[in-house]
């Protein structure tokens, strides 16, 4: 019997591996199923609270634009899968979609910065490159290019960017929340951002929410990232920045067949470094497929559309703050004091999927995260 009936319409948009939340009426950890009434199609479900209220979270396959589908929940569970987050180590958090790994979170201490290694997309290859390197056959240029991770070069009179002399860091403090789910896993850790001189610059919260999407060709998982200023700090107009930084696998290079896109139309570095969009795509063969990484900037993240470092060597990274240096007018500065107590947030959806952009429909994508079919409840 179903506990409730949600209507889902699409809008002007194709929806396809399209997460959708509402708040329903259920309890907290509620093991619920979701059946498309259309095509009998069961998918699961999830009931999680947030500020005293009960939000059910659920991947959609696939709806045409134009359409409304009715979908019933019923309090059953839907075979294997889910997301798992698993302290494997003391420096290490794994995140895994059903059996199979998706990423590891790396915090040691002896790390400059944490960041994501591997990326697994679902056929089991990794799309980004580790340390300098660590795997045969990979470039081992700019050593602190590592996978995927958050940085930023001129911060007060702090480089905490690169691993060169007197670097400034980012280090782990601990974890507010790792939580598994049959849709979502989600990870929250806490860190700050130490200056050269080793006093605290700002406190970092990072949130993970990572999707079981139970799709074939892509996965998805958005992060957050909110920065508090602890005194005054001063980030400078330099191209040297990635709030969402990565370094996709040296296969997959645009200097070696690699493919750059952005949201504008951009194809290659030269269409695309050092301008704004809503999202960059980077994808290239990599163990014998072709897969890539998608970008998504939501519009309620500082400054957005956001500048891009993007490189046919196979950086990509999001920079608020270096619009002169990209568009070499001086009078265009992207430098920003933030003032003690004061806040930033960046918010990204990525995801990591075979093909091309326009194979994996990474426009479509795109406006699931920022335009979001509507769901209504069904009396």
């Amino acid at each position: 019997m179903a506990l409730l009936k949600l209507q889902v319409a699409a809008g002007p948009h194709d929806r396809r591996v399209c997460p959708v939340r509402v708040p329903v009426d259920l309890s907290v950890g509620n093991v619920v199923s979701v059946t498309d009434t259309v095509s009998g199609q069961i998918v699961p479900g999830q009931c999680a609270g947030q500020e005293g209220a009960t939000y059910l979270t659920w991947v959609v396959p696939s709806l045409d634009a134009g359409q409304t589908r009715v979908y019933e929940v019923s309090e059953d569970a839907v075979g294997s899968g889910g997301i798992r987050i698993v302290s494997t180590a003391s420096d290490r958090i794994d995140v895994y979609t059903g059996e199979t790994l998706f990423t590891s979170y790396r915090y040691g201490a002896d790390l400059a910065r944490p960041f994501c290694y591997p990326v697994n997309d679902t056929a089991g290859a990794g799309v980004t490159r580790g340390a300098a390197g660590e795997n045969p056959g990979e470039t081992t240029d700019h050593v602190h290019h590592r996978s995927l991770w958050t940085a930023y070069g001129e911060v007060n009179d702090t480089d905490n960017w690169s691993e060169d002399r007197d670097y400034g860091r980012t280090v782990h403090r601990g974890f507010d929340v790792l939580e598994n789910g049959p849709v979502v896993g989600r990870l929250i850790a806490r860190g700050d951002w130490i200056s050269r001189h080793g006093t605290t610059l700002l406190s970092e919260v990072r949130s993970f929410r990572f999707y079981d999407t139970r799709d074939n060709k892509i996965r998805l998982f958005d992060l957050s990232i909110d920065l508090q200023a602890v005194t005054d700090v001063h980030f400078g107009d330099t191209k040297e920045g990635g709030f969402m930084a990565l370094r996709v696998a040296t296969s997959m290079d645009g200097s070696r067949g690699g493919k750059i896109e952005n949201s504008y139309g951009g194809i290659g570095e030269a269409e695309c470094w050092g301008r704004r969009a809503c999202w960059l795509d980077y994808s290239g063969p990599v163990e014998g497929h072709w897969a890539g990484v998608a970008v998504m900037e939501h519009p309620d993240t500082f400054r957005s559309p956001t500048y891009w470092h993007i490189r046919d060597y196979g950086l990509l990274g999001t920079n608020p703050f270096g619009g002169a240096t990209f568009t070499g007018n001086p009078a265009n500065t992207g430098a920003y004091t933030l003032h003690a107590g004061e806040s930033l947030r960046f918010l990204y959806r990525l995801a990591v999927h075979l093909g091309d952009a326009q194979e994996a429909g990474i426009a479509g994508l795109y406006h699931g995260y920022v335009n979001p079919p509507k769901v209504t409840t069904v009396e």
